[in-house]
């Protein structure tokens, strides 16, 4: 496992992931050799060693904090708060649905086109010669019988 100690973006990628394997660490969650190569690096780095224990604060600091009811109209008013940001503030979804919904008409009008395109080619083709059907009267031999029961 090697981290970077330069300056500019790799020190910032070095931080996440050193916050990162810190709080896997902590979960015991990193493999045994990189939680061994972790524990290197916090016996050769003060810096990360500090910010391990800082975060162990935190951890036993908010693990102490006591269990709060939310209030009985909380999900009613953040609902409401949300559904206000959403009128106010246009998102890029709908700005996505504004381009979306014409080419969806679009694709429809031109599904229907082809399928009725193609239908009329095939009449063209082979016109077929509809025929009315007759029906027997009533009380001939023509006429279908009644169903009859089922015996067990």
């Amino acid at each position: 496992m090697t981290t970077s100690t330069d300056t500019g973006s790799d020190s910032g990628l070095a931080k996440d992931l050193t916050d990162d394997l810190a709080s896997a660490y902590l979960d015991d969650e990193l493999e045994a050799e990189d939680a061994m190569a972790f524990e290197e690096l916090l016996e050769s780095s003060p810096e990360v060693a500090e910010e391990l224990a800082d975060l162990q604060k935190v951890i036993s600091l908010v693990g102490g904090l006591g269990d709060v009811a939310a209030p009985e109209d909380f999900y009613e008013k953040l609902n409401r708060r949300i559904r206000r940001r959403q009128i106010m503030q246009p998102q890029t979804a709908s700005k996505l649905t504004a381009i979306a919904v014409p080419l969806q008409i679009l694709s429809m009008i031109v599904i229907l086109t082809v399928a009725a395109l193609y239908m009329m080619s095939e009449l063209d083709q082979a016109p077929a010669k509809m025929e009315r059907d007759t029906l027997a009267p009533i009380g001939t031999t023509d006429a279908p019988s009644a169903p009859r029961p089922v015996t067990p």
